[in-house]
């Protein structure tokens, strides 16, 4: 019989969870429309077309720095953490637990509109982040390939846009 293993990672302070930590909601809170007051409505608008510019900005560093003024435009979500009880997979709980913690990934829930657009904002901007230092870091990486993660950054904006109605510019 197969005995899983694990290693519980706790962080020692609330400061381990830094903006390297990829929030993510819980799946039952991703909506699939997302009714937002206007305010930070065009907020998230003006985040989202200034991260697609970054994306297509061809010199990498110059896109970190856009994508970190974005991040920190945007106020922070007020969420909570969850705790994984069920998987509704072959790995246990604390297996689950155990590579949120290795991968820097906290799952999360909010009740508020503006709290899950702007989790679900910020995650896609910590992604492309992540992808764009990695790609500064690793200048041989092939560029088709990083081409298409663009695209499917560029795509995921196009839906957050649709779920939060807000109009792209023609």
């Amino acid at each position: 019989m197969f005995k899983e293993q694990t290693v519980i990672l706790t962080p020692n302070n609330a400061s381990e969870y830094s903006s390297n930590t990829l929030d993510l909601l819980v799946p039952w809170d991703i909506p699939l429309e997302c009714e937002l007051d206007e305010p930070i409505k065009q907020q998230i608008a003006t985040s989202l077309r200034s991260l697609s510019q970054a994306l297509h900005n061809p010199n990498r560093h110059q896109a970190l720095t856009e994508i970190e003024q974005i991040t920190a435009s945007l106020p922070q979500a007020k969420t909570y953490p969850t705790k994984t009880t069920k998987t509704k997979t072959a790995l246990s709980a604390a297996a689950v637990e155990e590579y949120d913690t290795y991968f820097k990934v906290r799952h999360v829930q909010t009740t508020e509109a503006e709290d899950i657009a702007l989790c679900l904002t910020q995650g896609l901007l910590t992604n492309c982040h992540h992808f764009i230092s990695l790609c500064h870091r690793l200048p041989t990486l092939n560029p088709a390939q990083i081409n298409q993660q663009k695209q499917g950054f560029l795509s995921y904006t196009a839906l957050l846009e649709r779920a939060f109605n807000i109009n792209s510019p023609t």
